[in-house]
């Protein structure tokens, strides 16, 4: 089954600028898919319309065979709490809130409160195995680059998406951590059969890919599949 489907998808901002066109995807299932191309190609403003981040100027974008084109703001936040999960290229992790809190808080949002001791053991699971577990209690601003981009990958872990999707989501961590996400990677594909869709330019991605679509100058050169 098509998890996320584009038709024709285009983004034009202000001043006739035009970031993606007529890209057409097909996202399976268990995909690990890698949009590769150079900075400005256009994979961050795909990576955003397909999180529901952002909206096409015109085409059509599906996710689970329904048409998302008309959603709300409100049905499209619900779909990126259930269903997703990200990891963004600067973070944007809550300065106010401890390492462990905001962690655990897609968690906190998704099941409202339900048990706030399993949302942090939870949560302190993946500081462990991301080498943070000593850093629990410190705040963003406390930390190093890369060790909040490590704090960003837990965040985006914790509720076990559907799909998650990665932009750069190793530009600011070291070879060891980056290790250890390309792990989780494989393991959440295998096991948990999570989608990954992931823009990069880091050609070590392509390893573990089962698709790679090569974008420039926001269109499509070719898709290709590959085994893994």
């Amino acid at each position: 089954m098509n998890k996320i489907k584009s038709e024709n998808i285009t983004k034009v901002y202000s001043e006739n600028v035009v970031a993606i066109e007529n890209v057409n995807i097909e996202i399976e299932e268990k995909e690990i898919v890698v949009i590769f191309g150079p900075s400005g190609s256009g994979k961050t403003t795909l990576l955003n319309i397909f999180g529901l981040l952002d909206k096409p100027t015109k085409g059509n974008l599906f996710f689970n065979g329904e048409l998302l084109n008309n959603i709300g703001e409100r049905q499209a936040a619900e779909i990126r709490n259930k269903k997703f999960g990200f990891i963004f290229q600067f973070f944007y992790l809550l300065p106010e809130l401890t390492v462990v809190e905001n962690v655990m808080l897609p968690l906190w949002i998704k099941e409202k409160n339900k048990g706030v001791k399993k949302y942090y053991k939870k949560a302190e699971e993946l500081l462990e195995k991301f080498g943070l577990l000593k850093r629990r209690d410190f705040y963003p601003t406390q930390l190093s680059g890369g060790e909040n981009q490590r704090v960003a990958i837990c965040r985006s872990l914790i509720c076990q998406p559907e799909v998650i999707f990665a932009d750069e989501p190793t530009g600011s961590i070291d070879k060891f951590s980056a290790e250890i996400f390309f792990n989780f990677i494989i393991n959440l594909n295998k096991e948990k059969y999570t989608t990954f869709v992931i823009a990069t330019h880091n050609e070590n991605f392509l390893q573990i890919a089962s698709k790679v679509v090569y974008l420039k100058e926001g269109k499509i050169e070719k898709i290709e599949k590959r085994s893994r």
